[in-house]
């Protein structure tokens, strides 16, 4: 035998709606793209190099020039460890 559906489908096709609906009218609206409030971001930055990276300049130019002497000087030194080493197989 056969299980029988529990479902009980009625017949109404469509929901019922809100009567009192009142579409609203807004004044001095054209259809068109409203101006944003907010600063646009080409805007934030530019105020940001103006202001608040001229600070900072001077000392994150300092320490890159630190960081990269900091690293120069253990490449210089392999470069003439490998050029002594050369040097020294040369004169077997």
């Amino acid at each position: 035998m056969k299980p029988t559906s529990l479902i009980v489908r009625s017949h109404a096709s469509f929901p019922l709606t809100d009567y009192n609906y009142n579409s609203v009218t807004i004044t001095g609206y054209r259809g068109q793209c409203a101006k944003p409030l907010a600063p646009s971001f080409r805007n934030i930055s530019r105020q940001y190099f103006q202001h608040e990276a001229r600070h900072d300049f001077v000392g994150e130019a300092v320490l890159f020039a630190m960081l990269v002497i900091a690293a120069a000087v253990p490449l210089v030194s392999g470069a003439y460890a490998v050029i002594d080493l050369c040097r020294a197989f040369s004169r077997l």
